[in-house]
């Protein structure tokens, strides 16, 4: 039997993607979808409702009506930020074998907390988008393996053209919304991957929010390891947005070796190399991923499969950790001062 489906809370857009996924895999099965506030989505239940041809009876305004009535295996969450610790709590109390929130993992600290107590020994998975591309985990497998040596500086660039749409809870900080909460997230997330799980000890950051806005458009954080200085940075002021037409500056990461140094921030490159050994630089094709991280519903199913635990950016354990540079990131930018990183 195919496990059972349902979707939920289409505050972020990619919960759309997220079903389709569900729909082409063959050992999975939509059987119901649920928006409790429509007009606050950047998805569209509707869009959903037509692409997946589900009938009326499989369309809620309810999500412990619509688990109810369903009894899903596998839950894909895309609440707005702010709602994720309330959405896990939610769901987890209906036994559900596996849940899957969009990334953030969490707004704050404490709500990434009381989402691992919720969770408990059930399968939960962050989905980080970026994790279903082969060019992040190559540069991973190119750091890991020593090819510049040890990591002494990750520099970040994230962002997009405002985020869609103008107006949306993206736009209010009540509701985690703005860039350092859309986009650090990556920066912080990616980097701590890169280095194996090193934390920074010190946090600086710096918030602009627009006069008449209610959150920030950019956001700049330096993090203080013991062998040096990261930064990441984090826009809604590109030109165009990246998945559309690739803006200057690029998008992407520059990871600093003791001996070498990668980029993902070159036109038509997916990954530029250089070594000690080889000054001029090289280019790196991303590899050929395993199954598994085809996307989101092939890795949770792989995980319902095999018992396997949630791996790099996709357990939440670790994602938790990440969330205290995050966590640390704003109270600097509210305080106006460097922080050791929070507990």
């Amino acid at each position: 039997m195919p496990y059972r489906v349902v979707g939920a809370n289409f505050d972020q857009m990619h919960l759309n993607t997220n079903l389709e996924w569900a729909r082409d895999h063959p050992d999975t099965e939509v059987v119901g979808v649920c928006d409790e506030e429509p007009d606050t989505s950047t998805g569209s239940i509707d869009e959903a409702v037509a692409d997946l041809d589900l009938p009326d009876e499989a369309v809620f305004d309810d999500l412990d009506a619509c688990l109810d009535a369903t009894e899903p295996d596998i839950v894909l969450g895309a609440p707005r930020n702010s709602l994720h610790a309330t959405f896990v709590e939610r769901v987890t109390a209906h036994g559900v074998d596996a849940l899957a929130i969009e990334k953030p993992m969490a707004a704050t600290l404490a709500g990434a907390d009381r989402m691992l107590e919720a969770v408990g020994d059930e399968l939960f998975v962050v989905n980080w988008p970026a994790t279903w591309d082969p060019v992040i985990h190559t540069v991973e497998r190119l750091v890991r393996e020593g090819t510049i040596g040890d990591v002494r500086e990750v520099q970040y660039y994230g962002g997009n053209a405002g985020a869609p749409p103008e107006g949306s809870w993206f736009y209010e900080d009540s509701e985690g919304g703005g860039s350092m909460l859309d986009y650090l997230g990556y920066g912080a997330t990616f980097s701590t991957w890169f280095r194996g799980g090193d934390l920074p000890e010190r946090v600086t950051a710096e918030r602009f929010v627009p006069e008449g806005r209610d959150t920030d458009f950019q956001s700049a954080t330096v993090c203080r390891y013991d062998e040096g200085l990261s930064t990441f940075q984090t826009t809604w002021r590109m030109l165009t947005n990246p998945w559309e037409t690739e803006p200057q500056p690029m998008k992407g990461y520059e990871i600093i070796g003791t001996e070498g140094a990668v980029s993902t921030r070159e036109r038509d490159v997916p990954i530029r190399v250089t070594t000690e050994e080889r000054t001029e630089g090289f280019v790196v094709d991303a590899d050929a991923l395993p199954d598994r991280y085809r996307n989101l519903v092939a890795y949770l199913v792989h995980c319902l499969d095999t018992g396997s635990e949630p791996e790099g950016p996709s357990d939440p354990e670790f994602c938790r950790e990440v969330q205290r540079v995050i966590e640390t990131a704003r109270q600097s930018a509210e305080r106006g001062e460097g922080l050791d990183l929070v507990e």
